[in-house]
């Protein structure tokens, strides 16, 4: 069971003992200037979503947690390459990206996001895995 828009961190327990967790996105000024200062964080794996050259989002997820294989591409960030998404993705899409910090179901931060786009769903499962869903395609402002 998914939920696909949730405003805040839940716990939810259902029918048969089993337990969900969802975190959340908290906005952050911090984490857009780290992003827009092309700054890559020690102790942190990234991960981008999205088809061609621009990606639709980045992640950088604590190395104490682990990422559910399938919904993002693993990268090792080089800041050049940084530097290169986010220009283009400032220039290409309908709404300027922005930071988030990804929060677990009790606000502890588990890593960084940076998208135009401003909902996910995040689930915390066992073991400290992970699932951060990608996000839909953005809109776009017509190229470079």
């Amino acid at each position: 069971v998914l939920l696909p828009v949730l405003a805040g961190a839940v716990d939810l327990e259902l029918p048969g003992g089993i337990s969900l967790k969802y975190g959340k996105l908290e906005r952050s000024s911090e984490i857009t200037k780290i992003f827009e200062t092309h700054q890559i964080l020690p102790d942190h794996q990234y991960y981008f979503s999205g088809w061609g050259p621009v990606p639709y989002a980045i992640i950088a997820i604590d190395s104490q947690y682990k990422l559910r294989k399938g919904l993002w591409n693993q990268v090792e960030l080089t800041v050049p390459m940084l530097r290169n998404w986010v220009r283009e993705m400032d220039m290409i899409y309908g709404f300027p990206p922005y930071g988030s910090r990804i929060l677990d179901h009790n606000g502890r931060q588990l890593g960084v996001w940076y998208s135009s786009k401003q909902w996910t769903t995040i689930i915390i499962e066992e073991e400290n895995e992970i699932a951060v869903l990608a996000p839909e395609a953005p809109g776009f402002r017509g190229g470079k």
